[in-house]
């Protein structure tokens, strides 16, 4: 099963690091941000990638060439244009022709959900699509609760959220091509699609897994002293 890793688009959220460098090289507790992606995922029998890329292509290339120092092999798709998460991985078609299943892996994340369980269920299911969720993410603003007379009575910083949440991983049966398109989304377009019409969509719940959302320049310390401090464990 291909692993594709989605580093295109222009990184806005973390500027101005990403006036200069590809976001998928942004340095993470030492390795550039795309590397921890591609290590979680290799030890969880991905060996072959495909990195959709805009910005910096050349940076990714340099430091990652074909992958063989991984052990894994990677294919560079090259996207001036960023078109959406599903936008992006519509242009992968041709290389997609022979996949009867992908996982699709947001490039802005550090998470250790158990990928190859949930390649597993996806595969024992016969799902069109299997969403991986986690517990435990947190709001990224203050949460307050009001009586009658609109007095706080309740004050919460960044609580956890208290429902499953996107981890922004998820594996997709080939037919998922057929809702991608240019300028579509998987979380606001393809995957609502796909449930309105009755595909089989599951979830892949792991709550043992942590979440960062790098992609937040705020929390770029916050995930690198965590990592830091996991060691050889993360």
């Amino acid at each position: 099963m291909k692993a594709i890793i989605l580093l295109a688009g222009h990184g806005t959220r973390m500027r101005p690091l990403t006036y200069y460098i590809n976001k998928g090289m942004i340095p993470v507790a030492g390795r550039p941000l795309m590397e921890y992606i591609l290590i979680k995922l290799r030890d969880q029998g991905f060996a072959e990638f495909i990195a959709a890329v805009t910005d910096f292509p050349e940076q990714l290339r340099h430091y990652f060439g074909d992958g063989a120092r991984w052990d894994v092999d990677i294919h560079y798709v090259e996207r001036p244009q960023p078109s959406q998460t599903a936008g992006e991985v519509a242009a992968m078609r041709e290389l997609l022709a022979d996949e009867e299943a992908f996982l699709v892996h947001y490039g802005d994340i550090i998470c250790n959900l158990d990928a190859a369980a949930m390649a597993r269920k996806h595969l024992d299911t016969g799902a069109a699509a299997t969403i991986g969720v986690v517990t435990g993410v947190r709001f990224h603003a203050g949460v307050a609760q009001l009586d009658e007379d609109d007095r706080v009575v309740d004050f919460i910083e960044k609580p956890p959220i208290g429902k499953p949440t996107h981890a922004a991983i998820n594996i997709f049966s080939s037919r998922v091509l057929d809702y991608c398109a240019p300028g579509k989304d998987f979380a606001t377009d393809v995957i609502p699609e796909m449930i309105a019409n009755g595909e089989k969509v599951i979830g892949y719940l792991d709550t043992e897994a942590y979440w960062y959302d790098v992609g937040r320049l705020s929390d770029l310390e916050t995930v690198s002293d965590f990592l830091a401090e996991r060691g050889r464990e993360w």
